[in-house]
């Protein structure tokens, strides 16, 4: 969370943490004598829970941490679940030198969510835990506990990207919702050991630790494949020493064009990192291609038409850019229809590949050639402007304008690789 945050957003911030101190200090004033060893031996694995999460995605993270705070929601009385889950989340975002305000706002909303699904389980039949009479009340509990934790992210989110709330949870990424809702049945397991063999948990350690390393070996090998191809992307731009760069420069571009239009944070991430590998299809051009001064032939135009073809059969294989794969292919379609390879004309061409046109485009447009020299920024905004409603998307193309209009200087430069003149 920035300083810089909307007034609104930061009035709900402050609003939470009033509200999540008002949580702790309840528990604290009304804590009554309980014996600390099992709170605290699950408040220590809560914490090293926390401490090292698994990153799933660009989105989010996942950690059984709420399973922890959640089995101490159904073992522990309120007050007791409320500091375990409090002091957890709030030592491990000190360690991890998280920024204060975060700190206090990660620690208000757990607190929040413990207290609520304490007060939620509590209207259930009470006692020890048995699945049988316990198991509904406890997954109320749970999805209490879970939603209030959502809410409560989704809606600062919201506010700060100017968003609806209910925006923010459903463009969420499934994946991170299923994993989020398998840790409340472990949750409700764990609790169910502990309170009739607490020594037992002492079980779980083995195949949560396999679990925790299945799923980092998991990212990791999706991090190495995104390493890979955005290497590969860099190399095809620097066998040509006017296309240096071209691909981030490009994926900066798209990434202005996204904020600009107000896309959620899941749309500009998806069209960021396809606009890095959006070329990866020029591996099969020949050099003979890449630098002829003169115009290009029929025979070659056509193979240059090929690499938006290629670059997406590439990628369609793999599961991390499977979404990225309709913006690769028609990255060069105009809305007019006069584009390659489809002809797709308007809002048949996915919105991500209209904005990498323009950034490409651009880009394109202000780097030197063989054939030609780079045209002025002005030139090239103006050609952007008279392609509106042919060669590009109006929209967005006014997005770009808005954000370069407000860039110091020659904000947006660059050169690269011709999207308009291999016409």
């Amino acid at each position: 969370m920035s300083q810089e945050m909307p007034p609104v957003a930061r009035m709900f911030v402050v609003s939470t943490i009033l509200v999540g101190a008002a949580c702790i200090a309840w528990a604290l004033l009304t804590f009554e004598p309980v014996a600390l060893l099992g709170p605290i031996l699950l408040g220590i694995c809560a914490l090293i829970a926390e401490l090292y999460p698994v990153r799933l995605s660009e989105e989010g993270t996942v950690s059984v941490a709420a399973a922890l705070d959640f089995a101490a929601v159904i073992l522990f009385p309120p007050q007791v679940a409320v500091l375990l889950a409090a002091i957890a989340a709030g030592l491990s975002d000190i360690v991890s030198r998280v920024p204060r305000i975060r700190v206090l706002f990660n620690t208000s909303q757990l607190a929040i969510a413990a207290a609520l699904a304490s007060r939620v389980y509590a209207l259930g039949p009470g006692g020890a835990f048995r699945f049988q009479t316990h198991a509904l009340w406890g997954l109320v509990a749970g999805l209490t506990f879970l939603f209030t934790n959502s809410l409560l992210t989704c809606t600062v989110i919201a506010l700060v990207q100017g968003h609806r709330p209910i925006e923010v949870w459903l463009q969420g990424n499934r994946e991170m919702l299923l994993h989020d809702l398998a840790l409340y049945p472990i949750g409700m397991l764990v609790a169910l050991v502990y309170t009739h063999d607490a020594p037992a948990l002492v079980l779980f350690c083995l195949p949560m630790t396999i679990i925790y390393v299945s799923f980092r070996n998991n990212v990791l090998v999706r991090q190495q494949a995104q390493a890979v191809l955005e290497t590969l992307a860099d190399i095809i731009d620097r066998k040509d020493p006017y296309t240096a760069e071209h691909s981030r420069r490009v994926a900066q571009y798209a990434n202005a064009i996204t904020q600009q239009m107000g896309l959620s944070e899941r749309e500009c991430l998806l069209i960021q990192s396809t606009a890095r590998i959006h070329d990866l299809g020029k591996v099969t051009w020949r050099d003979d291609i890449l630098f002829k001064p003169g115009r290009l032939t029929a025979e070659e135009m056509e193979r240059v038409r090929e690499h938006p073809v290629t670059g997406a059969r590439i990628v369609e294989g793999l599961r991390n850019y499977q979404k990225g794969v309709p913006l690769i292919r028609h990255h060069h379609e105009w809305v007019d229809g006069s584009g390659y390879p489809d002809g797709l004309i308007r809002e048949e061409i996915p919105l991500g590949a209209r904005i990498l046109a323009v950034a490409d485009a651009f880009d394109a447009m202000t780097s030197d050639r063989p054939y030609r020299k780079a045209l002025s920024k002005e030139e090239a905004l103006h050609r952007l402007w008279t392609g509106m409603g042919t060669q590009f998307d109006p929209v967005v193309v006014e997005a770009f304008l808005e954000w370069v209009a407000t860039m110091p200087g020659d904000g947006a430069t660059g050169g690269a690789e011709a999207a308009v003149t291999l016409e």
